[in-house]
């Protein structure tokens, strides 16, 4: 059966957005990489070059699934980033399609996924919070990528919240990988609940 994969960017203290949804901080901590301000951005014989690994990550999965307020927060980017990649959006709204590829669905995230894993081999779970907590309670997420930006935002959207199950995950760390500008890279397999 096909991966659901987890990859999002969350602040070292575990937020992906601020209090109302924003993720200026991600530039302003790409601005300081990019005018050198950045506290180190050295290389060492343990950190990769600035290929944050975005592309090679794109180019293996074959469909995207994402919060309808994660699709109207890319929507204001501008161009659609996912070029003709399958794209669905868990909403019970009508909102504007980028594409023929975005696909608006009112489904139960878990659904949706396990639908899909027998339609596609490699998922990504682009976000947002509430998608991602409501997958990984329902053992729907295979792996997890996280790419920790150093920054504290001491407050704001928690990737993963309060577990309201009780349960807890065990996760198997397969690789980490720190970059120049001081993200560091966590991929994980996440066991599902009961296994051990």
């Amino acid at each position: 059966m096909a991966d659901c994969i987890l990859y999002i960017a969350a602040s070292v203290d575990g937020f992906i957005a601020t209090d109302d949804g924003g993720i200026s901080w991600l530039e302003e901590v790409s601005d300081a990489e990019a005018d050198g301000s950045a506290a180190d951005t050295t290389t060492t014989e343990n950190t990769e070059p600035t290929d944050d690994g975005y592309d090679a990550f794109f180019a293996s999965v074959d469909c995207l699934v994402m919060g309808s307020t994660t699709y109207e927060q890319v929507l204001g980017f501008g161009k659609w980033p996912y070029e003709d990649r399958p794209t669905y959006v868990l909403t019970s709204r009508e909102l504007p399609l980028a594409t023929d590829a975005v696909k608006l669905v009112d489904d139960e995230p878990a659904a949706l996924v396990e639908r899909l894993k027998r339609q596609h081999d490699r998922i990504w779970l682009v976000g947002g919070a509430t998608t991602a907590q409501s997958l990984l309670r329902a053992n729907c997420v295979d792996e997890l990528r996280l790419t920790l930006v150093p920054f504290l935002l001491g407050s704001g959207i928690s990737l993963f919240g309060d577990s309201e199950d009780g349960t807890h995950r065990t996760l198997e760390l397969l690789e980490t990988t720190p970059r120049e500008t001081g993200v560091v890279e966590l991929r994980y397999r996440i066991e599902a609940t009961g296994e051990r």
